[in-house]
């Protein structure tokens, strides 16, 4: 399979509404620095909608088939467009698991570009994810309270960089004067008090809780 057509049907799943642009940056990046190597990687999941999530959770539950997922609709980041699964071209769709030396090779492509790896986690492991950020995690955990600001919150370097990676700037986990002039772009487009401060009121708008 040549290049071109493993580039054409990774968009088929990565250019569809509610999908970070970032993450389609870095999935197509990743694609054309392993291809060389014989890795032809495929996207297997983008965006979910809840309705998708849902009928996957109740899968080997109310459904027939094995259980596949923990998380119900707006429980799973790909229900915020933040994260892919991925596949290896061979003979059809293989999923790779350690100690692959080819999954090695994407880990570390996707970790260079920002892309954190659902094999790191110690629960329910999942090779074939890797997401921008934890969207469900900082959206229903990590609401600032009134008055409390996270432009100084400077020891708390794992919500800036999560900013970063949600505004698509390189992430250096400090809330500098590049930061601040994004978050103020950001709060003058969605109409709000601009001021460069990531309040309440602009963190629920950056990391938005689906009803």
């Amino acid at each position: 399979m040549q290049l071109k057509e493993v580039l054409r049907r990774a968009n088929q799943k990565l250019t569809v509404p509610g999908m970070h642009p970032t993450v389609v940056r870095i999935a197509r990046d990743v694609i054309r620095e392993l291809y060389p190597q014989g890795i032809k990687l495929g996207i297997a999941q983008s965006f979910r909608s809840i309705a998708e999530q849902n009928a996957l959770y109740a899968k080997g539950r109310t459904t027939p088939g094995p259980i596949v997922t923990q998380a119900r609709g707006g429980q799973s980041n790909h229900n915020f467009g933040v994260a892919i699964d991925v596949f290896l071209y061979q003979d059809g769709a293989l999923f790779l698991s350690p100690p692959d030396a080819r999954l090695r090779r994407i880990v570390a492509a996707m970790k260079r570009r920002g892309m954190d790896w659902g094999g790191d986690w110690s629960r329910f492991p999942d090779y074939p994810h890797f997401e921008l950020y934890d969207h469900v995690s900082l959206a229903r955990h990590h609401v600032p309270k009134p008055g409390h600001y996270l432009r100084e919150r400077i020891q708390a370097p794992e919500l800036v960089r999560a900013i970063e990676k949600r505004l698509g700037l390189t992430v250096t986990g400090v809330f500098d004067a590049r930061l601040t002039h994004a978050v103020q772009a950001f709060q003058q487009t969605g109409r709000l008090a601009v001021d460069g401060i990531v309040g309440p009121q602009t963190w629920r708008r950056l990391f938005p809780v689906l009803p």
